[in-house]
């Protein structure tokens, strides 16, 4: 029993089908696409805020949340700078809370598209608390009753192709799988777990007032099964827009979301389809604000109209 806590924090911690996640889940990806990929820092026309609350499992007692701030803006000569705040609550004894500050750059490959590589430097606080477990064996040694943690600093890298409709791209996240220095842990799963995000998009104006918009991303580590997620949404008049999406063995997504001026509401209601049996219902709810560029620099490819809310809709 000496590696069912490795297990706990290194392998189930990471996976679909589990407890809990090492790094943060959110099905509003789509949304906010900075926080599965820090290439995207500065790809906007300005400065985009937001803040995230998931609530997974609903009604089951100490099921996951988390909350998250974040933003990120461009700067002169193709620069991105941006930063994640986040607390994240895995379920019962394992919390984890840090800090992420992001540097990116863009260059232009013609008219309409560009190229975008970011890094992320991460502060990370890991807590083990095993005051209040109740184990079917209490005498295990790799599960002790008292309250541990543990600071690491971590980097995190993509990079992403985009264009005024389209993106596509990879980040890796925990590049140095920093050690957690946990007791009763073997060393070599005694630490956090790197990540491999790959993520597309591509937005087809159907008509004039309506836009359909599909996106996709695929989630790897060296000790779980791959995740896909798939989304659509179709966007009325580019301020509206209803979707679903899909995790394969995981959940069925309905989303909703409104764009009102600068002010960014969405929604996201996830119903279990897996094996899981805690609760079958996850609620995330998100609020961003958008400032438009007002200075002389190009951020990425546009069509030269001045720089709205409703035209940062792909992202």
């Amino acid at each position: 029993m000496k590696n069912a806590f490795a297990l706990l924090v290194a392998l189930t911690a990471t996976s679909w089908s589990a407890v809990a996640q090492q790094q943060l889940r959110r099905s509003q990806f789509v949304t906010n696409t900075y926080l599965a990929n820090p290439a995207v820092a500065g790809t906007e026309p300005g400065t985009v805020l937001s803040s995230t609350y998931r609530h997974q499992w609903a009604g089951f007692s100490g099921a996951p949340t988390t909350m998250l701030l974040s933003g990120h803006r461009a700067l002169p000569n193709g620069l991105g700078a941006g930063f994640v705040l986040y607390n994240d609550d895995m379920g019962g004894a394992i919390h984890q809370t840090g800090v992420e500050l992001t540097g990116a750059y863009s260059v232009l490959l013609n008219n309409q598209d560009a190229v975008s590589f970011g890094l992320s430097m991460k502060g990370n606080q890991f807590v083990f608390d095993g005051t209040d477990l109740e184990v079917y064996q209490p005498d295990d040694e790799s599960l002790p009753g008292t309250l541990e943690s543990t600071f690491g600093v971590d980097f995190n890298a993509g990079m992403m192709v985009y264009g005024k409709d389209y993106y596509f791209g990879m980040a890796v996240f925990n590049l140095l799988q920093d050690k957690l220095n946990l007791a009763g842990v073997d060393g070599d799963q005694n630490r956090m777990v790197r990540h491999y995000h790959f993520m597309g998009s591509y937005l087809y104006n159907a008509t004039r007032l309506v836009a359909v918009q599909s996106s996709a991303l695929l989630r790897m580590t060296d000790a779980t099964s791959a995740q896909l997620d798939l989304n659509v949404r179709a966007i009325v008049n580019g301020t509206t827009w209803f979707g679903m999406g899909f995790r394969p063995q995981d959940a069925f997504v309905l989303s909703t979301g409104l764009n009102y001026g600068a002010f960014t509401l969405a929604y996201n209601y996830d119903i279990t389809t897996g094996d899981n049996l805690l609760s079958a219902h996850s609620h995330e709810l998100s609020f961003g604000y958008f400032v438009p560029t007002r200075s002389a620099f190009r951020s990425r490819p546009s069509s030269g109209r001045k720089a709205r809310a409703s035209d940062r809709i792909l992202k």
